[in-house]
């Protein structure tokens, strides 16, 4: 077993060794990212309770807040005014259409479900084997 590389995201990571070896290097890094947004989170947390406390009862009268209420005003903010962005572009009304009103996508899609249907998830895993750099398909 030789070196891979794999994609998360928009990623490459190098996981080189034996099966179980790989799979310890992902759950570290998996580990890893976890504790590096917490870490992010509290300091995100003590900044915005910062800044409210320097400002919102001086400027407007409001009181001290805590770390917990601060947080709690981050996850409000993100409910009310972040929310989900996944269809944020056809809210907006910026959504280009196509001029022949989404035929091609249908038979874009159509052309996949043949291409699925003769070639299988076989073809498919040999495809993502070689964009993730594992050497050929049979290893």
């Amino acid at each position: 077993m030789g070196n891979c590389t794999y994609r998360i995201g928009f990623f490459k990571h190098e996981v080189s060794g034996s099966g179980p070896a790989k799979v310890a290097k992902i759950v570290a890094m998996v580990i890893m990212g976890m504790l590096g947004l917490a870490v992010l989170a509290l300091l995100f947390g003590i900044f915005v309770k910062l800044l409210w406390n320097a400002l919102m009862p001086v400027v407007f009268g409001l009181p001290l807040i805590s770390f917990w209420q601060a947080v709690g005003l981050v996850v409000l903010a993100h409910i009310f005014f972040g929310g989900d962005h996944s269809h944020h572009y056809e809210r907006s009304g910026k959504r280009k259409k196509s001029p022949d009103d989404g035929s091609f996508h249908r038979e874009m899609e159509r052309d996949y479900m043949e291409f699925w249907r003769q070639e299988g998830r076989e073809a498919f895993g040999d495809w993502m084997k070689k964009e993730n750099g594992c050497g050929s398909p049979e290893e």
